[in-house]
């Protein structure tokens, strides 16, 4: 691993965790107990559903986070060594 590929890894998760975020909202506002409606509902149809793709985006973005700042401490930028 290295400084490039870490924060690779740090976008890739960060864009997921984003996608699965907006799947989440979707899910609490358009999806009820017969199915998936139009109508936008305020409260949610499926909310241990919605809970659980939340979480999961919630820990993508997490992983996002860790890579990065793994990607700063132990590959430093080094001005001589490019």
């Amino acid at each position: 691993m290295n400084n490039k590929s870490l924060k690779k890894f740090s976008l890739i998760t960060l864009i997921i965790g984003l996608v699965v975020l907006v799947i989440a909202f979707f899910f609490f506002h358009f999806v009820t107990d017969t199915g998936i409606t139009t109508v936008f509902q305020q409260e949610a149809g499926k909310p241990f559903v919605t809970l659980l793709i939340g979480i999961f985006g919630v820990l993508n973005i997490f992983a996002s986070l860790i890579s990065f700042i793994s990607a700063i401490i132990f590959f430093p930028k080094d001005k001589n060594n490019k």
